[in-house]
Order: structure tokens, then sequence, then C-alpha cells
């Protein structure tokens, strides 16, 4: 029913709950999580907020050799460069302490106990904030993404590969099989279900 007298006109902004994509100022640390998926896989999430509540999260895995990293050499130069994104955040704080790790496990519980210790002096943070492939907002893994506001001038910049516009995903109609689907319906009614073929004079083979 639609009437005139309950009709209502929503003025208030909608707020999201994700930071905006860009440079973002006076962003502090949030959380540090250790984690791991349903089948095992651990993970480390870095969670950012901004002074209105909004988040951007950035996520690190274990990298794996793939068709992309072949070799041990390859394998060892991700990791090099997992593990500078990750002291980026540490030395927005102070320089980062001279450590050696063994494998990806240590590493972000190494990561979680450091960076714990300052979640609560929430300090300012310059970051830089852009989506993903699927649409959400992450932090960017290219370039500076992260430094203190109290730093002598910024290296931070935008980067061609960058998503700063949020990728548009076409829907995919699913593809049915008639004989599935009148399977499915005949279940749903609990009726047999016979599937006829047709003969005539043209399927005689005289």
């Amino acid at each position: 029913m639609y009437s005139t007298k309950t009709a209502t006109t929503n003025n208030t902004e909608f707020g999201s709950a994700y930071m905006p994509v860009g440079i973002n100022e006076n962003v502090t640390l949030k959380e540090v999580n250790v984690n791991k998926t349903p089948n095992g896989r651990d993970f480390l999430e870095i969670v950012f907020e901004n002074d209105k509540g909004q988040t951007a999260t950035m996520t690190e895995w274990k990298n794996e050799k793939n068709m992309w990293i072949k070799t041990d050499e390859d394998l060892q130069r991700r990791d090099d460069t997992q593990f500078g994104r990750v002291l980026q955040i540490i030395n927005c704080f102070g320089p980062a302490p001279e450590v050696e790790l063994n494998n990806f496990v240590e590493m972000i519980n190494w990561v979680k106990n450091t960076l714990t210790q300052y979640i609560g002096i929430k300090k300012p943070l310059r970051l830089k904030v852009v989506y993903d492939k699927k649409g959400y907002v992450k932090v960017s893994n290219l370039g500076i993404f992260v430094e203190a506001m109290d730093a002598v001038g910024t290296q931070m910049k935008m980067f061609a590969n960058d998503l700063t516009e949020r990728p548009i995903v076409a829907d995919k109609e699913p593809v049915v099989d008639p004989l599935v689907q009148a399977a499915n319906e005949a279940i749903a009614l609990n009726t047999p279900v016979t599937f006829e073929t047709t003969s005539g004079a043209d399927d005689l083979p005289f």
C-alpha cells in the first residue's frame, strides 16, 4: 500500500564504514590480527581507522610458488617485498629492530607483537587507500602507502595501477541445463521424470 500520509523522505547522507579512496590523513592504527582461514591458511590483518570511524584493511598472505613465482629466488624477492611493506608501518613509529625470521608464521606473529604496543598511542598517519579488483576498499600495496603525519615532506603518490574508481563487475547469467532443471522441478513436485523421444518414418533404417 502506498499513501501520501505515510510517504517519507530521507535527507541523511549515507555514511560508509570504509575509508574513502585516495590519500587519507590523520589515520591511526586500530588493530593487528593474526588469523587462520577455515582451511588452515595463516594471514596477517592490519586495520587502520580515521576520525570518522571508517576503516581500511591491509591483508598479507604467505607467498608460494606458482606460474609467476617459479624459483627460490623469485619467492625470496616476493618475501622481501612483502616484509618491506610491513616495515613501512613499523617505521612510522620508530626504526624497526633488526630481526631474522625463519618463516611466514614467525613473521606475522613478530609483526603483531611489534605493532600492538603502538595501537593505544593513536599516532596520526597518512594512508593510501584504493579499490581491489572486486571493488572492495583496501590499503594500497604499491609504493609508499603509509607514513607518519609529522614526517618532513611526503613521498606518497598515486600510481596508474592504483584503482581509484570502483571496477564494474557484470553479473553473469547462469547457464541452466534443461534436463537438470526438469529433474529438479520433478523432485520439488514429487513426480517421476520422463524424457520423451520422438520416432517416425525418418528414423527407420529403410
